[in-house]
């Protein structure tokens, strides 16, 4: 069994606490087709869900991982060349006067002798904020480095050497022409320390968690055979030979559309399979992606686990998201 088909055990055992569904309108489109028309111009609209373990909500949250929707905006759209982007979170922060009235609390209390009565800790307040920013790329024909989101600055990002959430359209080529490519996170990946005793460290972590489910499922897990690692190698990025699909909702309406599914050590991708709009639909990390081993605690699993999918996309501009 391989790390992947692992992981995706530990992924169903999340499956098992139940989803809700809402009916909506389903597209006629073939996946071809839907994804044929999916090109964009200024002032179309996606959202994006963090995601771990390739679930997103709630249980982002109970593992340790910021949960809230990114909204980005197309403010300028070239293919291929150009991209500008605007984007903006709704979240929660704790105001001031909260944290001023936890830190005093502390401050009282954290010597007390024995025998004081301490009272009950301040609850913490929290305020809604709108966190925003730009950004923006002239790299879309041949960058070989994404910026995931959760990177992406606060305010005037800039411009950036990056495809942002695009495969470039050399990159796409390369891809889909011979299955293999090169592509850079620009996280741990840059400097590929120690992966051969990551790699190691990794297969011992997945031994624990395949004993776990064993337990959980009452079901025997075969234990994930260790593979040779190729360092230069893991960069490369390898398709599979199959086209995949991917379900989200454009104009409001449920619609598959046909992807390219690719790999490498750090994480998997599904990508538009269209050459003038290869987006990124989905991307789940590895835990070699940020050199981060520790998966047996919530910011472990949030953090090497994590990745985005986008779960909206809004051509129609006269009906906002």
């Amino acid at each position: 069994m391989t790390l992947k088909r692992l992981f995706a055990l530990t992924l169903v055992s999340f499956l098992l606490l139940g989803t809700g569904c809402v009916a909506t309108d389903v597209s006629s489109l073939t996946p071809e087709e839907a994804t044929a028309s999916l090109s964009f111009l200024s002032g179309n609209e996606l959202v994006i869900r963090p995601t771990v373990l390739g679930l997103g909500g709630k249980i982002v949250g109970w593992l340790g991982g910021e949960e809230e929707e990114r909204r980005v905006v197309i403010d300028s759209w070239t293919a291929g060349e150009h991209v500008t982007l605007s984007w903006s979170i709704n979240t929660l922060v704790e105001t001031e006067a909260s944290k001023t009235a936890r830190a005093n609390y502390d401050e009282s209390y954290a010597s007390s002798p024995v025998g004081t009565q301490i009272p009950e800790p301040p609850e913490p307040i929290y305020e809604d904020r709108i966190v925003e920013g730009l950004i923006s790329s002239k790299s879309m024909k041949n960058a070989g480095t994404l910026q995931l989101p959760e990177a992406w600055p606060q305010g005037d990002g800039g411009e950036q050497e990056t495809s942002l959430i695009w495969l470039s359209r050399e990159k796409y080529g390369e891809l889909v022409t011979t299955r293999k490519t090169t592509l850079s996170l620009g996280l741990f990946d840059e400097s590929l320390l120690a992966v051969e005793d990551a790699t190691s460290r990794i297969k011992s972590i997945a031994d624990s968690i395949s004993g776990l489910l064993s337990r959980i499922t009452g079901a025997q897990q075969e234990s994930p055979q260790e593979e040779p690692v190729h360092t230069q190698s893991f960069l490369t990025l390898e398709a599979d030979p199959n086209w995949g699909e991917f379900t989200l909702l454009v104009d409001g309406v449920e619609t598959t559309v046909r992807v390219v599914e690719a790999e490498n050590a750090f994480a998997s991708y599904k990508i538009l399979a269209n050459p003038d709009n290869p987006l990124i639909l989905e991307i789940q990390l590895t835990p070699l992606s940020q050199g981060n081993l520790e998966l047996l605690s919530k910011d472990g699993i949030s953090e090497g686990f994590g990745g985005y999918e986008i779960t909206e996309i809004q051509t129609s501009i006269s009906q906002p998201l």
